[in-house]
């Protein structure tokens, strides 16, 4: 991911169009008469190998080479065979950045017989030019009025970035968007993507002061970390939200490998946007829908809404469409239940929704609302109105907006109707009050709004500690590669069995037995009803794809309590192994005893891996129920307990887990901790390609694992989220104190002990860290501190016991912010006042500054208040240099990590200097 140049593609002040021509159907002259027709600024030039002087007015040359400058844009609308070519001499000529609108260059091929975009990619590479396309519709930056595309019609300036994939689709969003008043901060197509990327964009827009929210139109995702990376950093500054095309294998423009036990990729790419803190919706309708209310209301103190409307039909439609999608309608109080009975007539049903009958006033709708406002249980009011012959549709609609100022309610409308209502919808629009066509959009809008506050407080949830992340695997290691080494690319099943149970999860007692005669000693032992189960190599591999008469294969028999039942469940069971899986190698019998277990609810967890997306927790119903149901729900590792929880919650075993189980909370935290130990088993084994436990069953003790299967890849599967990085955890004893302390990278959970430490610090402390007076941190920015992207921010903590032995305390920490293109980072550092002389600060900054120093990034800067000479001193003890910046009255410290390798890296840095 970089965002290297974008700034001369979004705000160029010079443009080459090459290919240009009079032509009315020419592609180049197309877009020359869109940039000069919105009224483009800065210095124009066409390149046209032909003879002419000028292009519609603007001065023309036959070759790149001829250019009397270097533009900061060139955009490409010439032949497929011809562009990598003039790619490459535009990036030897000194321009940054160009648009490629060429179509067809994924299906024109070069000689080598590669499609003609990878040539284009080489020659970027080679030069360093960014390219955005090929096949783009281009790029609008309305404020800047640039119109550097083909499209039909301009953007309005506006504060919402969309970038897209489609131009066909783009095409439609601008002229959907101009009809809803909609304007943009920036509008683009990535086209093919093969240099500029959705990752690269959204850093760009995450920083970008101008854009209040970003709109993704996606077909694919070439890079799932670095996107899933950007995305994660915007979603938590500004509202991101996605379209994903091609949610089914028929309407998948690029065919996804599926990993096993799943049938579709679509609920992966749910997963991914939803831990990344994105609202998905599903098409473009709802996408501005949900912009509205998202832009225009403040965030939900309740999820609960209230209805009012002059009819009972409106209110009912909207009260159904609320129970579809899980909503909630708001309690009234007795106060406003009585006060909204004196100003009803008798027959009102005196409940949520709120009949205002067919004649109601502009000022009942004022004094409705404004009883609202008063009552604590409501915070949301959809607010609708249907035309009627005794009252005019405007006003009422100005009563709402003026009823609706100086409250805490989140108001939004809903005028029915076309012709006789838009003076009131432009009215709503122009207070900033969203507004909708019918009450089931509207609905839906403030529901995506609730989706949206729900995945973000997911991304501020602090877990409880569950995973020992500082426990010794080392045995466990050594069985998987003792595997890996035999060629063997699954575990057996004691072997599985024993992994998993070395993680802490429960598994049903077993024995095994190499034939017969060993499972009737077994019995002769037991004395007492066993299950035996048939062992084969296929069956040691996780969610087996079965076809339709394997999946009448019996591999068990149960409750079996005499030598002649044994002996014939043992032939019977061998003859079903070898009429369904005649090519899978014998392993023996598992012999468990009856009864070990409640039974009832049955689960099936695991691990899964996407070639694409890496290692998937799933979970789900086992059993004959999966294929009913369709219950198999997923999420990204690493998963904490607030995760684990919420992928649980969206199971259909979940609904029956609640219902039906005698110790339901017991069972739903056991299951959630199962679900975070399976994650936690392949961050540390990332060999493992699948990991089924089917069922995961109760008993007293709680959930237990009854049927392990385990199989390995050759290659490691990393996240796609970058876990903690336990290889940075280093003990240090303090030589004033000889006090044993831990740095180590932050953790979600230490948020409780992250709080305390601030909270402890001095006044003069804490100004010297925050450049102001703080006397209180809440739980949310401790959270932010504590919940980071070690892809993108690292933190390191120092932590000891407590003096007192009740647990443990930080008594440090230094943060660096690092850049998209790892040039420069930003770091900040504090001690606990107690520690101060202990040489705590160097540890913790030499720890970070070689931490930077071996991830490649060029430079490390901060700023130090003039009277923090402690801080200075440390500083230059470190070697940073350091200066007074007289425009922000701050010391300015900087730190040459690494030599910068390219040109545009020093120039980068050099401006950033200066």
């Amino acid at each position: 991911m970089s965002t290297r140049y974008l700034e001369s593609l979004f705000n160029p002040a010079s443009i080459a169009v090459i290919g240009a021509s009079e032509r009315a159907d020419n592609l180049g002259g197309m877009v020359l008469r869109n940039l000069m027709g919105g009224g483009y600024p800065g210095r124009l030039l066409v390149v046209n190998q032909n003879d002419y002087d000028n292009v519609h007015g603007v001065p023309c040359v036959k070759k790149v080479s001829k250019m009397e400058f270097s533009p900061d844009l060139a955009i490409i609308c010439t032949p497929p065979d011809t562009v990598a070519k003039t790619i490459k001499r535009l990036g030897e000529a000194g321009v940054r950045t160009a648009i490629v609108m060429t179509g067809g260059m994924s299906r024109t091929h070069s000689k080598t017989g590669q499609p003609l975009m990878y040539s284009v990619r080489e020659a970027a590479r080679e030069t360093g030019i960014r390219v955005l396309g090929p096949n783009t519709i281009g790029l609008m930056v309305p404020a800047r009025s640039l119109n550097a595309t083909y499209a039909h019609m301009g953007a309005i300036p506006g504060r919402v970035a969309f970038v897209g994939q489609s131009g066909t689709i783009a095409s439609s969003v601008i002229d959907w968007a101009f009809a809803r008043g909609v304007g943009f901060s920036y509008f683009l197509t990535l086209g093919d993507g093969m240099d500029i990327d959705h990752d690269d964009l959204i850093d760009y827009l995450a920083q970008d002061t101008q854009t209040r929210a970003i709109l993704l139109h996606i077909e694919n995702i070439p890079n799932a970390r670095r996107f899933m990376s950007a995305v994660r950093v915007a979603s938590r500054t500004k509202p991101v939200i996605a379209v994903k095309s091609g949610r089914v294998p028929e309407s998948e423009w690029f065919p996804h490998d599926l990993p096993d036990g799943l049938k579709r990729s679509d609920p992966i790419y749910d997963a991914m946007l939803q831990r990344a803190g994105v609202l998905r919706v599903d098409g473009l309708g709802q996408m501005f829908d949900a912009l509205e209310t998202l832009t225009r209301m403040r965030p939900l103190r309740r999820e609960t809404l209230a209805i009012m409307a002059n009819g009972v039909g409106p209110g009912v439609l909207a009260v159904d469409r609320l129970a579809d999608l899980g909503g909630e309608l708001a309690e009234l109080s007795n106060s406003s239940i009585e006060n909204l009975a004196e100003l009803l007539p008798p027959y009102w049903t005196r409940k949520n929704p709120i009949d205002l009958n067919y004649d109601a006033s502009p000022e009942l709708y004022g004094q409705a609302i404004k009883i609202l406002a008063k009552d604590p249980e409501v915070a949301n009011v959809l607010v609708m109105y249907a035309p009627s012959l005794t009252e005019d549709s405007l006003q009422i609609a100005d009563a709402v907006v003026q009823a609706s100022k100086g409250t805490r309610l989140n108001v939004f409308t809903c005028w029915l109707g076309q012709s006789t209502v838009m003076d009131a919808r432009e009215e709503f629009y122009r207070a900033g009050l969203p507004s909708f066509f019918n009450p089931e959009k509207a609905v839906m809008a403030f529901m995506q709004h609730v989706r949206h506050q729900r995945v973000q407080r997911l991304l501020t949830e602090t877990p409880e500690s569950f995973t020992d992340h500082f426990a010794d695997r080392t045995h466990t290691r050594r069985v998987v590669n003792r595997a890996l080494r035999a060629g063997r690319y699954y575990l057996s099943n004691r072997e599985a069995r024993d992994l998993v149970r070395d993680y802490g999860i429960s598994t049903i007692e077993t024995m095994y037995c190499d034939d017969m005669e060993e499972v009737l000693e077994v019995f002769a032992v037991e004395r007492r009803p066993i299950d035996i189960t048939i062992i084969h190599e296929q069956a040691c591999h996780p969610f087996l794809d079965l076809s339709p008469t394997q999946r009448r294969y019996k591999g068990t028999v149960q409750k079996l309590n005499s030598e002649a039942a044994i002996m014939d469940s043992c032939r019977y069971l061998m003859e079903e192994y070898k009429s369904h899986f005649p090519e899978s190698g014998f392993l023996g019998f598992a012999v468990q005893r009856s009864y070990q277990h409640v039974g009832g609810i049955e689960f099936s967890v695991g691990i899964t891996r996407d070639a694409l997306f890496g290692p998937l927790v799933v979970c789900g119903a086992a059993g004959a129920q999966i294929n009913v149901m369709t219950d198999r729900q997923i999420a990204l590792p690493p998963l904490n307990m607030v995760l684990a929880r919420e992928l649980l919650r969206r199971t259909y075993m979940y609904k029956l887990l609640k219902e039906h189980s005698l110790k339901p909370e017991e069972d739903i935290r056991a299951v959630s901790e199962t679900l975070v130990t399976l994650s936690q088993i392949v961050i540390d084994i990332p060999e493992i390609k699948g990991l089924e436990i089917s069922p995961l069953l109760f008993n007293e003790q709680g959930a237990v694992a009854v049927n392990i299967a385990i199989n390995l890849a050759d290659k490691p599967g990393r996240p796609i989220i970058q876990p903690y990085p336990r290889e940075l955890e280093e003990w240090i004893v303090l030589p004033k104190s000889g006090r044993r302390v831990i740095i180590r990278p932050v953790l979600a959970e230490d948020e409780p002990a992250h709080r305390a430490f601030h909270e402890l610090q001095s006044p003069e402390s804490i100004r010297y860290r925050f450049f102001q007076y703080r006397k209180h941190f809440s739980r949310e920015d401790v959270a932010q501190m504590v919940q980071i992207d070690y892809d993108r921010e690292m933190v390191f903590i120092a932590n000891a016991p407590r003096e007192d032995g009740e647990g443990e305390e930080t008594l440090g920490t230094v943060r660096t912010w690092t850049d998209a293109d790892n040039l420069q980072c930003e770091f900040a550092v504090m001690v606990h006042d107690k520690m101060k002389g202990e040489g705590l600060g160097v540890a913790l900054m030499q720890k970070m500054i070689d931490y930077c120093r071996a991830r490649g990034t060029v430079e490390m800067v901060g700023n130090v208040l003039p009277d923090n000479r402690p801080m200075l001193q440390l500083a230059e003890h470190l070697g940073f240099e350091i200066k007074f910046n007289t425009e922000e009255e701050v010391m300015d410290l900087r730190l040459v990590l690494n030599e910068p390798e390219k040109d545009w890296q020093r120039e980068r840095l050099g401006k950033s200097a200066h």
